[in-house]
């Protein structure tokens, strides 16, 4: 779909997940929004974005124990609060970027994605179609949470495989990850002084590369970075993995200026 960008708000950016609190960033959410504001007063384009689950999501799968799949009373408990918390969430980041003036919609993944073995094999994407088709300026806010599934009852499935498929359905211009770390390093820049930002990853380098990349440091169910790097690299859309605590990256990376984060593709 032309001038279509896809951005993913990680759960580190819009929750406390390093402190593991079932707490919205409010600020950093407002910020963001604003700088989508801006960047849409001097480029026309339609936007999706993907809030990650953070604790609401991650915390609870692990605590009830339902990463593989729902067997008994107290896992259907689990994957009712988990869906509820991150359709919570969903809804505070819609609610958030609609204050800041973006016609945002709550448009939660657990209403329109069935999968089959922790993979996602129906996606109903018509009514984002319709959306996009009554006015381009819509920007429906999915998310990473838990959905029925045919073979495990329910599992979790990750922003960014949400972002995977829209990215296969509707062909963007780019994608955009905005994290709370400036993008891929070799080594964990929060712990290690001398790791080096990595400017660009291909899939042809990826290999010489993949041993300085770790999962994430804190609870993530989803696979971390690695996982995040790995699936991105198969698609053949332009990926940059920005910091969102930096202000006007966003902005910048919105209207495909140069700025400070990895490149995955070519």
């Amino acid at each position: 779909m032309k001038n279509l960008v896809l951005l993913k708000i990680g759960g580190s950016i819009c929750t406390e997940k390093g402190k593991n609190k079932f707490r919205v960033r409010e600020k950093a959410v407002a910020r963001i929004a604003r700088e989508i504001t801006d960047a849409r007063k001097e480029k026309e384009f339609r936007l999706l974005v993907v809030n990650g689950a953070g604790p609401f999501g991650h915390t609870n799968v692990t605590e009830y124990d339902i990463d593989n799949g729902l067997r008994n009373e107290k896992d259907y408990e689990g994957f009712a609060k988990t869906v509820n918390d991150c359709s919570y969430l969903n809804w505070k980041v819609s609610d958030i970027m609609r204050k800041e003036g973006i016609l945002s919609l709550p448009f939660p993944s657990s209403s329109v994605v069935i999968q089959g073995k922790r993979k996602i094999s129906t996606f109903f994407t018509d009514s984002l179609k319709a959306l996009w088709n009554s006015n381009w300026s819509i920007v429906p806010v999915m998310n990473g949470t838990m959905v029925a599934d045919t073979e495990m009852k329910g599992s979790v499935v990750s922003g960014d495989a949400v972002l995977e498929h829209i990215a296969a359905r509707f062909s963007p211009d780019f994608m955009i990850f905005v994290t709370d770390v400036d993008g891929i390093f070799t080594g964990d820049p929060k712990k290690n002084r001398r790791a080096r930002l990595i400017e660009r990853i291909s899939k042809d380098g990826y290999g010489d590369i993949k041993k300085h990349i770790s999962g994430s440091s804190n609870v993530d169910v989803t696979g971390g970075m690695l996982g995040k790097v790995e699936k991105m690299l198969e698609l053949k859309t332009r990926t940059i993995i920005i910091n969102g605590n930096a202000p006007g990256r966003v902005r910048k990376a919105l209207l495909g200026e140069t700025v400070r984060g990895t490149v995955l593709g070519k």
